[in-house]
This record gives structure tokens, C-alpha cells and sequence, in this order.
């Protein structure tokens, strides 16, 4: 009975705590909007319009452009901490976004999408790259780190889970399947190719949930209202392709377990767990009717909103507010061609992106009857996860691999019952209770 109360007391204490630490955090802001604009393209010189980057401040609503990069179209753009990164055409490009300084640049043909991990920036490669598909740059400085040799197509979205980078491969322009190459992090070779054949074809964004890997599979141009997504499984290569009677587009971003992307022109809902749309027209704007189309969108969780940007290629671009259930809050002033955006989130100590652990933790299903995933889709790093029964005995430990912020335990054996899983990350640990069937 002590070693119970004991337990008990224990427990509380450890709730008590952490609810202190997250409640310190939870004041984490969306400060900024930074948005790149392609520009005019321009096919033959003399060229007169550039990529241009601004900053859309959420506090005071003014926009500022804050630098011109002298190429003729966008990618990506990326932000962490403080920093800024774009990809532009034929330019990588890092910026200090407290004093819009520009820190480096570098030219590189055929950049594309980017993502971070530890210090290295990795970046993916399209056309005209015919060899080294995907690189490998220091985050600090962009000096080249590593080539990753032997991907055999253009290079889309990119997610590190683990040990392991997974790149789109979509193939280019007449490319006839999506396949998924996954990429050794250690040594930054390719480990092998997934083909997932002709229904992800258009293969672009990539994200980690629950312990698989997710790819948005956009419509093809001309490919009408047909579009997939394809769930894979790291730990037994298996794979599923989810095919839809919708036009799919890019993907936005993942609250809880909604994944937020374009869908028939307009921003979906899907929801991760059971594969399923929840939601295939949330604006209800009706764009393409009106000639103009979403170019680039950015999710804030703190303030449930879409920070979207529209235009009509030619000569007409803005960006406008909605909240997540489609209400149409604002606008603000964008250039033409605004295919890249991201929102700059900062927390009480200026560590930016630190979402809190609490709204980013993610325990499912539950009940649960085979495998219970922890998702955290934060800043914060996963340490540690113990499994315990209602008199403190722990069932199973589970150390984290640096970087790996998705977990699938097996519960299959576990008897059926009330569970108790404490969860440690670098900053806080996290107490959830479960349900075993």
C-alpha cells in the first residue's frame, strides 16, 4: 500500500511539474510571415522583375520587402530560430530575419525543397541536375558538406525521420510513377529506391506522423480530379496509396492528426489516423472560377489560421487570412508569384519554432488495440518513453534515437487494461493515460 501511495504522490508531483514547465512555454507567438515572390517570369533577357522576399508582421500588419535575389523563380522557403533559408531557381540563400540581413548565398543549379537536420541544411535538386540529386550544406554558412549520388529523377519533398532522409522522387516532367528514395544520414548515401508505381505519380511533399512516412501525391497537370496520398511504413517497407476522387495540391502542414493541404483548388483536411478526408473544401473560395489559385500556404497552430497567398501568374497577387474553418479574416499586400511561404514562431526565451510540447503531443489511438504512436511535432527532441501499469511498475523503456519525434510501440500483448506512458523530451516530461482492449 506505501509503495501505491507513494507512486500516486509521485505521479502527481511529476503532472504538477510538467504542467508548470509547459504553461512557461505556452506563450510561444507566430511573429512573422516571410514570403518569397517568383516575379514576372522572364525566359530571355533583358530581365526586369526578380525574386523578391518581405516579412508580413503579425503584430503591427505591416509588410516590408527586405531583399531581392536576381533569379527568376521560387521554391521553398524555411525558417528556424531566427534564420531564414529560400531556395530560388539557382540561389540558396540565408537570412537573419530579426535584422533582415542577408548572412550567405551560394548558386546552385536546380534547387528545390528543403529541410533541416542538426546543423545541416539538406537540400533537393531538380532540373537541369542530372547526377547529384540531393546535397548536403552547412545550416551556418551553406559551404557544401556532401553530394547524395544515385537518385534517379527530379527531387521533391524531403522529411528526416530517424536516421534517415526520405525524398520525393516525382521523375519530372514526363515521369510516369512516384517513388520514395531513402537516404543514410550517417554517411549521407542512398540506402535504396521505393517505387510506389503509376498512382503516385506527381509524388511532391513528404512528413513524418506516427511512426510512417506520409507523401502528398499531386495532380498532374491535365489530371483532372484524381489525386493520392501514400502511407509508408519504415519498418517493413510496406506501403499504401490512398487514391481520391479530388484534385490534390501541396501539402500545408499537420495539426494533431489533420493533415492540411490543397485540394480541388482550395485547402482539405485528411485525416491521418484513418485515412480518410475530413474536409475537401474548408475556404469554400471557388479561386480557379475567379481566374486566381493558391501559389503557397502556411499553417499557425497558435492562432489557427491559414496565412494563404493567391494570384493569377500575370499580373495580380495578395495574400489573405482565413481561420481554419474558412472564415476570410484579412488580407495583405504580396508580389506576383508568391510560391513560397513560411511562419517565423518564437517563444518566450527567442528560440523560434518551439511549439509546446503540450499542444504538439500526440498519443494514438486510445483505446488502442496493437500499436500506440506518440507524434511530436515540435522543436523539442523525444528522450525517452516508459510504459507503466496503475501501481508504477514499468512495463517497457524505450530510448529515442536523436531526431526520431515519431514512436510506434507494440501493445499487442499487454493485457487489457488502464495504462499510464510518461514521455520525457529535452525539456519536459509528460504523463498520458491510455486504454489496452
Amino acid at each position: 500500500m506505501k509503495k501505491i501511495s507513494l507512486f500516486l504522490f509521485t505521479l502527481v508531483l511529476l503532472v504538477l511539474i510538467s504542467n508548470i514547465l509547459v504553461y512557461s512555454q505556452n506563450n510561444t507567438i507566430a511573429k512573422q510571415v516571410i514570403i518569397a515572390n517568383g516575379g514576372k517570369f522572364e525566359s530571355t533577357p533583358p530581365y526586369t522583375d526578380y525574386v523578391t522576399v518581405e516579412s508580413y508582421n503579425l503584430s503591427t500588419l505591416a509588410v516590408t520587402v527586405f531583399n531581392t535575389i536576381y533569379t527568376q523563380s521560387v521554391q521553398d522557403v524555411l525558417i528556424n530560430n531566427n534564420h531564414a533559408y529560400i531556395t530560388a531557381q539557382d540561389s540558396v540563400v540565408l537570412y537573419n530575419i530579426d535584422n533582415y540581413q542577408r548572412l550567405a548565398a551560394v548558386k546552385d543549379s536546380g534547387v528545390n525543397k528543403m529541410a533541416l537536420y542538426n546543423d545541416k541544411l539538406i537540400v533537393t535538386k531538380q532540373y537541369p541536375i542530372g547526377r547529384f540529386r540531393v546535397e548536403v550544406l552547412n545550416a551556418s554558412d551553406l559551404g557544401l558538406i556532401a553530394f547524395v549520388d544515385g537518385i534517379p529523377g527530379d527531387c521533391e519533398g524531403i522529411t528526416v525521420y530517424g536516421n534517415h532522409a526520405y525524398v520525393a522522387v516525382d521523375s519530372g516532367y514526363a515521369g510516369v510513377d512516384g517513388r520514395l528514395a531513402i537516404i543514410n544520414t550517417s554517411n549521407w548515401t542512398l540506402d535504396t529506391i521505393v517505387n510506389f508505381g503509376t498512382s503516385a505519380i506527381g509524388i511532391y511533399n513528404v512528413y513524418s506522423y506516427g511512426g510512417y512516412i506520409y507523401c502528398i501525391d499531386k495532380t498532374p497537370f491535365g489530371g483532372g480530379h484524381t489525386g493520392s496520398i501514400t502511407q509508408f511504413d519504415p519498418a517493413t517497407d510496406n506501403f499504401v496509396t490512398n487514391t481520391m476522387a479530388v484534385n490534390i495540391g501541396a501539402g500545408i502542414g499537420i495539426d494533431g492528426n489533420l493533415l492540411y493541404l490543397g485540394m480541388n483548388y482550395d485547402i482539405g483536411s485528411y485525416n491521418l489516423d484513418t485515412q480518410t478526408i475530413v474536409d475537401s473544401s474548408i475556404l469554400n473560395y471557388l479561386g480557379m472560377i475567379h481566374n486566381v489559385e493558391i501559389y503557397s500556404a502556411a499553417l499557425d497552430y497558435i492562432n489557427n489560421k491559414f496565412y494563404t497567398n493567391w494570384g493569377n501568374r500575370n499580373s495580380y497577387g495578395v495574400g489573405v487570412v482565413f481561420s481554419l474553418t474558412g472564415d476570410s479574416l484579412t488580407s495583405y499586400a504580396t508580389g506576383l508569384n508568391a510560391d513560397a511561404c513560411a511562419i517565423d514562431f518564437r517563444s518566450p526565451t527567442g528560440i523560434a519554432n518551439q511549439r509546446s510540447v503540450q499542444d504538439a503531443l500526440s498519443v494514438y489511438p486510445n483505446p488502442v488495440n496493437d500499436f500506440i504512436g506518440i507524434n511530436l511535432n515540435s522543436t523539442a527532441t523525444l528522450k525517452e518513453i516508459k510504459i507503466l501499469d496503475l501501481t508504477g511498475r514499468i512495463i517497457d523503456t524505450k530510448s529515442v534515437q536523436k531526431g526520431e519525434n515519431n514512436i510506434r510501440i507494440s501493445v499487442s500483448d499487454y493485457p487489457s487494461g488502464v495504462y499510464l506512458i510518461s514521455i520525457t523530451t529535452d525539456q519536459v516530461t509528460k504523463v498520458r493515460k491510455f486504454i489496452k482492449r
